[in-house]
């Protein structure tokens, strides 16, 4: 990553573990899109390592699988992320991104504004290729990407109303 600030797309998740990779699939599909400001990651999980980059971002959009939940929201949920209290870190897929943020501003001295965008999953089985709900909600949370991109390339800040819709079906 240069040091001129970019918007930093961190999809995160295990690619052999069916729907699982559907932020590293994300910020694949970004990368593609080869837009100048824009960085990407790809990863099976959080490391204490992308603080660094973190901290030279002016956005960041971190991806990420859940669990489905047939009582609550469905598709694609995307929220404000804050620092978390401390940086204090643990690893694992469970690694959180506040806590990154957090990081990012106690070793660098910053951390950029941040989203999490969770798409639903509803095979974490070994395998390859995502179930139809999680190939929808990659459709979906690549819509989002693209929306929240172009609010930031026109406005230098990402637009809260475009992010925090209600999730679509």
């Amino acid at each position: 990553m240069s040091d001129v600030p970019v918007t930093l797309v961190i999809g995160y998740g295990n690619t052999l573990r069916r729907d699982d990779g559907v932020g590293p699939l994300a910020a694949e599909a970004v990368r593609s899109w080869d837009l100048a400001g824009v960085a990407t990651m790809s990863m099976i999980q959080l490391t204490p390592e992308i603080a660094e980059p973190l901290s030279k971002a002016k956005l960041a959009i971190f991806i990420d699988a859940r669990i489905a939940n047939p009582d609550g929201p469905f598709g694609v949920q995307v929220c404000p992320l804050e620092p978390a209290e401390t940086g204090a870190f643990s690893q694992g897929h469970s690694g959180d991104p506040r806590r990154l943020l957090a990081l990012a501003r106690e070793v660098f001295g910053f951390c950029p504004p941040a989203w999490l965008m969770t798409v639903p999953a509803a095979d974490l089985e070994l395998g390859e290729g995502l179930s139809p709900l999680s190939t929808r909600g990659l459709a979906d949370a690549l819509s989002r990407i693209a929306l929240l991109l172009k609010q930031e390339s026109a406005t230098g800040e990402a637009a809260i109303h475009l992010a925090s819709t209600a999730p679509r079906t």
